[in-house]
């Protein structure tokens, strides 16, 4: 099937709207979107060609669902067409408005939450927004985790959802959208995790912190020394070895 999208007026139309339109977004029917444009188009068919996979309810879903969109997606989209919030927003309103009001709505939501989730956070969108539409994230997720030349391909995207905090740690800075940055981070905790001699990287014993935090802060810092976009992956992964290394040694892990 050819995915659609919102056209440019119905877009922003529904924007302007929430407020107005609040108690639609408290009920598990979406029919109130084609009462509302009647016969005004507002929609058109995209030139990408899938089958829409079923998304499974809940949170604890998150990872298989970022593999299924991910996987439907990959060789039909590009980056910048998956920076279109006209896009994941028809999809979140209309294709998959079940699973959005299951997963962040269940009849109580307000109208910031409606913004990110629905939306894709302003009326243009922009980096955060991408990343907390219910159905964009899914995409950029697996997108900014996919390893191509792994026989496990999805192996750091379960890494990074195997925990709330980590994930927030890397995709709230403003580096996330920087592929190579993300797995570089990723890397380097999954080869202290699989390394039989260390502690899983996680909470440490200097207090209520991870030790991705101030990774994460250590890197966004490097970045005001070092061009970010010039490292490779493997820079990023080796940057985040050492640090997690001296950050042990120091705090005795």
């Amino acid at each position: 099937m050819k995915v659609k999208y919102f056209t440019e007026s119905a877009y922003l139309e529904l924007f302007d709207s929430i407020s107005n339109n609040q108690n639609f977004y408290c009920v598990d029917k979406c029919d109130w979107i084609a009462k509302k444009f009647k016969d005004t188009k507002y929609c058109k068919e995209s030139r990408i060609d899938i089958s829409l996979p079923v998304l499974e309810k809940g949170k604890d879903s998150d990872y298989t669902n970022i593999v299924m969109v991910h996987s439907a997606f990959k060789d039909r989209i590009t980056p910048k067409q998956a920076s279109n919030p006209y896009l994941w927003t028809y999809l979140s309103h209309c294709e998959y408005w079940d699973y959005t009001f299951n997963r962040w709505s269940k009849g109580d939501i307000s109208v910031g939450a409606i913004k990110e989730r629905f939306f894709c956070g302003t009326e243009e969108g922009n980096r955060i927004g991408l990343l907390r539409n219910s159905i964009a994230r899914l995409w950029w997720y697996g997108h900014l985790t996919f390893c191509e030349d792994s026989p496990r391909p999805y192996k750091l995207t379960k890494l990074m959802m195997s925990n709330s905090d980590l994930c927030q740690s890397i995709m709230e800075r403003k580096f996330s959208m920087n592929k190579e940055i993300t797995i570089g981070i990723l890397s380097a905790i999954q080869e202290i995790n699989d390394d039989p001699t260390q502690k899983d990287v996680g909470a440490v014993s200097n207090g209520d912190h991870y030790e991705w935090r101030p990774l994460c802060k250590y890197i966004n810092r490097y970045g005001g020394v070092v061009l970010l976009d010039t490292l490779t992956r493997d820079d990023i992964k080796e940057l985040s070895y050492d640090f997690l290394m001296k950050y042990r040694k120091k705090w005795g892990i």
